[in-house]
Order: structure tokens, then sequence, then C-alpha cells
């Protein structure tokens, strides 16, 4: 679906269509670079910035001088928010227009200046993990419209003009931001993405698209083995995750490769056995021929890589002087916890350097009988981009561990929570650390240097300038919600995704803009509950999708609640609040009298609905209820997610007990509405204690199928949810 936004009015609209018009003529009317990006040496037209990936904005007005009058310009609310919040990827800048993909593939066009839409396409993909992202080139906008199908929409209008399918294995998919040069768009699937991870089967392909036609020009397969080393019924891997560097001097593309599966092993094959040898191209950096996708080099940095340690970084280009001798190196990282430095033409180790914590049994190619704490674990190590400039690397750390078996992982230690991180700078000549900042949280905000200064950002929203030389903090300020994504900049302006957690939003700090800009002009939408109003996401510029009569009513507060009865039916009074999320697709509503919580959970669905309390990570260790119509007849579960992707047993399998007092519900006309009351404060270790006045955060999701087996495959999302003092 596309929406037309607010007017911008008329002269900006018309320089948005000239703009646009002057780049169409497409990649046979000039050179191997895009306009938008030879013209845009200003701007930020590539998911790193430049070809070489360095994240460097030296043209910007921004330096520790002034780096103090940063404030927020204007914030947009981004709807799309998935298993791992709205936003994991880059904007792109060309001229006066921002261009972002939000977390459920919905892409948006946006003025630099105010922030106001220009246009928006809405496909509220429900599956995409991330991280994903717009490229642009050519008059047009290259994105992932879901996991399998790549699409190039109209940079001035936001319509498709072509698309292409480049999976037809359901879990191998597109996590990838794209980019482009001579007039192809690169992009690459993995075996690690959608619902289920490494599926048996999955290879991931790396793909060259032609800009025009959408015709795929070459692929690369980053597996040596077209049976996945002998038992593709049980063995995945490979694919990138992160757009490649480009040597513009010798059309050399350079790709980080991710790992190989099943990891660690199984309960027939531990330790990997069911793929012997090195699994080559897995964990590994490849150099391919942009124009024929031919290899020309490869090195791989771990062999039989058993913990999920992808070498996953966007590889970074540098040209050094070292002992009077000019060299041109790659730079790669990831997972593994090292930054290897590579020559260029021929892929020679130059050096390597461990960053964060790390533990050698990393290396290890057989597990031990037992359980092994690895650093860095499956979350950890080199997770966003690193940025480079002068010589020096910067390079976001994630300190995290994971225990494993030879044949599991202990998903119970993937905990954001427990996660810190660190800012490392590191000499890009010979691998030397220069300086070390540690950070509360996860640091998942990338690396970006601007003049004198280098920004990172935390998981809980912390962003940092630093000195670049010497490490010395010069500014901190806080997002309005987390960060687990990264900057584009211009001028005197950072656009950053703050997309973890139920407020999410793209934020512009600029030079000298008023604090108050904060809330925006746009219909700045907080993401918290719309009390009393019922309004659907004001971000897709239309009202609540109207539901079925006599079974969702939007109320007005200042009636008296009615009496509640779990009947499926959501009638004036009832609830004393409610929250309208996905575009008026699914509404919470909810009352409490200081002793008990009553709700109504109604979805555009003819599956089931359900609703999390208070998740430490995705979905872990949510206090759930899940219900469903079949027959005329509601079940209505309690449930607790024992881990970060499930499974959420019943509470009475772990000791627990059904502590939903009473509940019913009502399907028709394609919603289901599940009602059910239940005590604030259970007294049960299975749930959240609820307190009046307290606000919660929740996750929400839907399905088309009535099964507690079945997966979210309609919608799912996070909120936040004000619980009202009785009374008050």
């Amino acid at each position: 679906m596309i929406k037309a936004r607010r007017s911008i009015g008329t002269a900006g609209i018309v320089a948005l269509i000239l703009a646009v018009a002057a780049l169409a003529a497409g990649p046979a009317g000039g050179g191997p670079t895009p306009p938008e990006v030879s013209d845009g040496a200003k701007d930020w037209p590539l998911p790193n910035g430049d070809y070489e990936n360095t994240r460097t904005a030296a043209g910007s007005a921004i330096n520790s001088e002034n780096v103090r009058d940063l404030a927020i310009a204007w914030s947009f609310p981004i709807p799309g928010i998935g298993a791992y919040g709205a936003a994991a990827s880059n904007p792109i800048i060309v001229g006066d227009v921002v261009y972002f993909q939000d977390l459920r593939c919905n892409v948006f066009a946006l003025d630099l200046e105010t922030g106001e839409p220009l246009w928006s396409r809405l496909y509220n993909v429900a599956e995409v993990v991330g991280p994903n992202g717009p490229a642009v080139g050519w008059g047009k906008v290259f994105v992932a419209k879901d996991l399998y199908n790549v699409t190039a929409l109209d940079a001035g209008t936001g319509e498709e003009v072509w698309t292409t399918r480049l999976s037809e294995v359901a879990t191998t998919g597109i996590d990838i931001q794209p980019s482009v040069y001579a007039g192809l768009v690169y992009v690459s699937t993995v075996p690690g993405t959608g619902d289920v991870f490494y599926a048996p089967g999955g290879i991931g392909v790396i793909s060259a698209l032609d800009a025009e036609t959408g015709e795929v020009v070459w692929s690369f397969s980053t597996v040596d083995s077209p049976d996945l080393w002998g038992h593709p019924e049980i063995n995945s891997g490979g694919g990138a995750w992160y757009p490649p560097a480009v040597d513009v001097d010798t059309g050399i593309t350079f790709w980080g490769i991710g790992n190989p599966a099943p990891f660690p092993g199984t309960e027939e094959w531990p330790s990997g056995t069911s793929r012997p040898g090195p699994n080559l191209y897995t964990d590994s950096i490849v150099a391919l021929d942009h124009g024929t996708g031919e290899m020309i080099w490869f090195s791989q940095v771990l062999p039989h890589d058993l913990f999920d340690h992808d070498f996953q970084s966007s590889p970074i280009l540098a040209e050094l002087v070292v002992e009077g001798m000019s060299q041109k190196i790659v730079i790669g990282a990831g997972k593994l916890g090292k930054v290897y430095a590579f020559s260029r033409s021929s892929g020679e180790v130059l050096w390597s350097a461990v960053v964060g914590e790390y533990d050698d049994a990393a290396q290890l190619d057989v597990l031990p009988n037992g359980t092994t704490r690895i650093y860095p674990g499956v979350l950890g190590g080199v997770e966003t981009p690193m940025a480079y400039a002068d010589g020096i690397l910067y390079v976001p750390v994630v300190n995290m561990f994971t225990d494993w078996t030879p044949t599991s992982i202990d998903s119970s230690t993937i905990d954001f929570n427990n996660g810190t991180g660190e800012l490392v700078a590191i000499d890009a000549a010979t691998g030397k650390i220069l300086w070390i900042r540690s950070f509360k949280t996860m640091a998942l905000g990338g690396a970006t240097v601007i003049n004198d200064l280098v920004f990172a950002a935390e998981y809980d929203g912390t962003i940092h300038a630093f000195r670049a030389e010497t490490g010395e903090e010069v500014w901190e300020t806080r997002a309005p919600a987390g960060i687990n994504g990264w900057p584009a900049v211009a001028g005197d302006t950072i656009v950053w995704p703050a997309g973890v957690r139920a407020d999410p939003k793209l934020v512009a700090f600029r030079l000298g803009a008023a604090a108050e800009a904060a809330a925006g002009e746009n219909g700045d939408d907080t993401g918290e509950d719309d009390a009393d109003t019922g309004a659907s996401a004001r971000v897709e510029g239309r009202s609540a999708e109207k539901a079925p009569s006599g079974v969702v009513s939007v109320h007005d507060t200042a009636l008296e609640a009615a009496g509640w009865a779990p009947d499926g039916v959501i009638s004036m009074g009832e609830y004393s609040k409610n929250l309208s999320l996905s575009g008026g697709r699914y509404v919470v509503s909810w009352r409490n009298d200081g002793d008990t919580l009553y709700m109504g959970l109604a979805g555009r669905a003819e599956g089931f609905v359900a609703i999390g309390f208070e998740p430490t990570q995705a979905m872990k260790d949510a206090d759930m209820v899940m219900g469903w119509v079949s027959r005329g007849e509601a079940t209505v579960l309690d449930l607790y997610s024992t881990g970060v992707y499930g499974p959420h047993p019943p509470d009475e399998e772990l000791g627990g007990a059904d502590d939903i007092l009473e509940a019913g519900g009502r399907e028709a006309d394609g919603w289901t509405v599940i009602e059910f009351k239940r005590k604030m404060d259970t007294g049960d270790r299975f749930d959240r204690t609820l307190n009046p006045g307290q606000t919660v955060d929740v996750i929400w999701s839907m399905s088309s199928t009535d099964s507690l087996d079945i997966r979210h495959n309609v919608g799912r999302g996070e909120a936040r949810i004000s619980l009202e003092r009785p009374g008050g």
C-alpha cells in the first residue's frame, strides 16, 4: 500500500520530482557510479556512507567545538516493529530526502529539514529479522519488500517499478541492505531468516541484479558444496548480512560471509560432524568481480565454526603508508570477536586483533562433554558496522557469553540485559589497540566518524561522542528509544534510528535545534497508549481499520466503566483505555480496579491473538496470554516464554498455575476477540506482578491458525500500556 503524506508545499514537491527526473536516465546514461552517489559527496548516499564503508562524514559541520549544540530537530514514529525492534539498518540521505526502511519492510521518503513524509510504501511483513534498508540509484529506491523479493521503487513517488524473487526456500531469505554500483543492485540471501533460523537445506547466495529491469545478472553461492557437505537434510550456511565494499579502481567487491549450521550440532551429529571439513566459504571474506561474480580470492578466518560466529560485518577499504610503502588493505570483523586486515590484492592476513571479551575456546572444532561457556556468544563480538578515518579503525563490540553442549545451545544465556559494550580504537597499520571505552549496555549503534569525533550508541539508547584521536568523551545524550541501528550524516544533521522497545522513532539531531522540537511537527506518535481515542498510528495517515459491528467499538473514558463480560464483544465503556496497533488491525483494551486486570484483545485474524507482559528480550520471560475461537468455543491459555524465540508452554507445565480467572471470545467478520481477567498480583512466579500506575512493556501477535504450535504469521510487535490508578 502506498500513502501520500502531508503536504510540504508545491515548491517542495516540484523540487523532488525534478531532482528524481534528472537522475532517472538510468545506468546507461553515465559511468558506473549512480549520480546520487557521485553528486552526493556531502550526503549519505550509500549504506555506510561511501563505497569503502568508512562511515566517515568529513564534510559535516559537526565537530568537537559545537557538538554540545546538537538537539532533536524532528522525530518520525516508526510503525513497523518486529522481533528485534523497529529499525536495524542505515537511512540513506540524497539531497534533501531521507530514505528509510523499518523492520516490517515499510519504506519512507522524508524531508531532511522537517521530517515530513513525502511518500510511504507499506508492506507490513512480520517475519523479517534484519538488517535491511534501502539503496538509492538512478532514480530508484531498491529494497527487499519481504523475505524473498527485491523491489525497485520510483524515488519520487514510491511506486513499484519491478520486483524480482530471489528465493524459493521458505527459510532462506533476504536480510541485508542492498548496495548499488555499475548499473547493478547487490544483495544476498541468508539461510538464517524468518521464523526458523538455519533450517536444513538453505544456502546463502549473493546476486547482482540489473538496476533497470531487475534481471539477475550473476549469482555466487557462498557455500562450496551444492549438497551442503553431504547432508542437505541437516546442514545450511553462508550468505551475507551486510553490504560489500567496492574498490572502484579495480571493480572488485568484498563481502563478509556468515556461518555454517547446525550450530553446534544435533543429537545424532554433535560438534558439527554432519558437515566435516572447513565448510567453505563460511566465516570468510570473499573478493568478487563486480560485473561477473567471479571469485578473485577468499580468506577463511574460522574453519568449521560451531558457534554462529559469522564474519558478517561490512568490510572496510583503507590505503596506508607502512614503512614508507603504500599498502591497500581490506579490514573485516564479525561475531568471532576478532578484527582482521588482509591484503586487498591477495587476501593474505596482515594482522588480527582481539576485541572485547574473548576466549580461545571460540576456536574449538570439537566440544567436550558437558557445558562450555564461550566468549563471545551468539549475540556478541562485532555485531554492527565499524568506521575508519585517518589511519584509525573504530570497532563497536558486544560482550556477551553463550553456554553450549556438543549438541545444543542454552538459549537462557542469550540475554540482552546481560550484555555490555565497548568502542575500541585500533591502529589500522599494525592492529595495535589505541584506546577502549566501555558501555553499560550493548554497542549496537555502529561507529561513525564526523570530523574529529567518533559516535557510538548503546542498546539502551545512550549516544556518545568521543574525540577520535584520544577517546575522550565530549558529549552524551539519550534517544527516545533503544538503538539497534546506525546513523546517516549530512551537513549539520545526524539521522539516527532508535527502534528498540515501545517508542521507536527515526530521530534527527541538528546543530542549534531547539530541544522542544523533540515532539516534532508531523503528528508524532509516542507508541504509548492513545488513551481514550483509539486512533491508529498516525504515521500511516489513516484511522483504524473498521471492525465488525458489535465486536469492537471505540469508547469514551468519560463514561463510567460498564459491567465487564468475557463475551467477545468490546462494548462502550467496558474498558477505560485502549491502544490501536498495526494500522488498527490489532486493538488492546484494558482497565483495572486495583486488584484485577480486565483485558480485551481484538485482532484482524482468524487464528490466535496473544499478548505478553514485560519480556526481558524479544519473547524471553514474557508472561503471556493467548487465545482463539474454534466452532464458537474460546480457548484462552496462561503461558510463559522460556526463551528468546520461545517456546512458551502453559504455566501449569512449568509448575505454576493457570491464573486466568474468567475468559471468553468471539470470531466474526475476519476478527478474533478474546477477553479475560486475572489478578494484578497472582503470586505465581511465572506471572508478572502488575501495579496500578505502572507503565508495562508488552509484546503482541496474531495468527491465521488456532494453534499454540504455529508461529504468528499475520502480525506481531511491541508496545507499552499504562495501568491507571483506580479513582485517580
